[in-house]
């Protein structure tokens, strides 16, 4: 998808998620998304939605399709298709389309009646359509109440609730490309290029930073067990190994790039950034981050600390983040994610010194942000 489908997307589902914690979305089923509905704290691998809801309070779950304009019929009429297989892991689908498909066919208003009218029974799904500004929806058809017992929240039964966006600490691009490297030469899974990787280089002070510097021998039992699940977990939410723990094709794609232009270049680090924004949805963070940031006081804005602390408060308020554990290790919710970014190169530098902008808070640059979304 292209920058612009995330940042259109983002605007409908940000509309939609305000509209059910008001209590005004009249496309809703009442009683199943409440006030307390939140975005969806996971990760889901296929079927895998634009965007979407739960409703820990009764349960429900809700994918979202966002289909951009400027497209041919056949676009939006396989965009129905896709919405329901989202049934499968959600109690309810919606489906958003503009209102016009290229050739100035009504398509918002053609899909609900086929929706409402020719499928018998009816599907928990909905239509939505909006004309020039995507969060200005109308709706076509409203959704209705599913005729079997509701799908419980895909993977959250007994599990800590976690983040709509890909897990990522310590893991340079470096000590990436050499998991990858391990991976393909010996055709091994992840478990096992870690700990040829840790035993040749992270526990001598060979692996790399990313600035390219060796990293401090790491030889302790309980460094190994932290850094096994926190690269696993990056790897696999960004999508380069899959559920087994081999590498996928973006994985060998990466690693492409890496033995051609080497670890350390431009375009390792656009695809790697690519894969972080796109299929670890810190895009989709971003674009929050950007929105919520303008509404913080100045006052509140005057400190790094002060600014991280009302960012999560506010995050919180719009139902993006979970409310911080008590006893929590780190003092903010987003802690990681912005050194990660300045990583990337997305955040522009204050003073060169710090990515905070007293006053503002992040100045992310777009420019760049584009470049990595739409690399391919």
């Amino acid at each position: 998808m292209s920058y612009e489908h995330h940042q259109m997307a983002h605007l409908t589902a940000a509309a939609m998620l305000h509209q059910v914690r008001q209590g005004q979305a009249e496309w809703s089923v009442k009683g199943r998304l409440s006030p307390k509905t939140t975005y969806w704290q996971g990760i889901a691998y296929w079927p895998r939605p634009d965007q979407a809801f739960e409703d820990e309070s009764t349960g429900a779950s809700l994918a979202i399709e966002f289909k951009p304009p400027g497209r041919e019929r056949p676009e939006y009429v396989r965009g129905l298709g896709q919405v329901i297989t989202y049934l499968e892991l959600f109690e309810f689908g919606v489906l958003v389309v503009p209102q016009f498909s290229r050739d100035g066919f009504e398509i918002g208003k053609y899909l609900g009646e086929l929706l409402g009218k020719v499928i018998v029974p009816r599907l928990p799904v909905a239509v939505l359509e909006y004309g020039r500004d995507p969060s200005q929806l109308v709706t076509r058809l409203p959704l209705c109440e599913r005729s079997n017992s509701p799908t419980a929240i895909p993977g959250r039964q007994g599990r800590k609730r976690k983040v709509f966006w890909a897990y990522w600490r310590d893991l340079s691009q470096y000590e990436l490309y050499e998991l990858l490297k391990l991976m393909d030469q010996q055709d091994c899974n992840f478990e096992k290029a870690f700990e040829d990787f840790w035993k040749s280089q992270r526990s001598s002070g060979k692996a790399l930073n990313w600035e390219g510097s060796p990293r401090k021998p790491a030889e302790s039992v309980s460094y190994y067990n932290s850094e096994l699940i926190n690269s696993e977990l990056s790897m696999k939410h960004v999508g380069l190994i899959d559920s087994n723990n081999r590498l996928t094709q973006a994985g060998y794609d990466l690693l492409r790039h890496g033995k051609i232009y080497g670890p350390d270049s431009m375009s390792f680090k656009l695809f790697l950034g690519h894969q972080i924004l796109t299929v670890g949805r810190h895009i989709e963070l971003i674009l929050w981050v950007e929105d919520i940031q303008r509404q913080i006081p100045r006052k509140s804005k005057r400190k790094s600390r002060l600014f991280l602390q009302a960012l999560d408060e506010e995050l919180e308020k719009a139902g993006v983040i979970a409310k911080a554990p008590k006893g929590r290790a780190k003092a903010t919710f987003l802690r990681d994610e912005p050194k990660l970014w300045n990583k990337l190169g997305l955040l522009k530098s204050y003073n060169g010194r710090s990515y905070f902008f007293p006053g503002e808070g992040f100045r992310f640059d777009w420019r760049a942000c584009m470049e990595m979304v739409n690399y391919a």
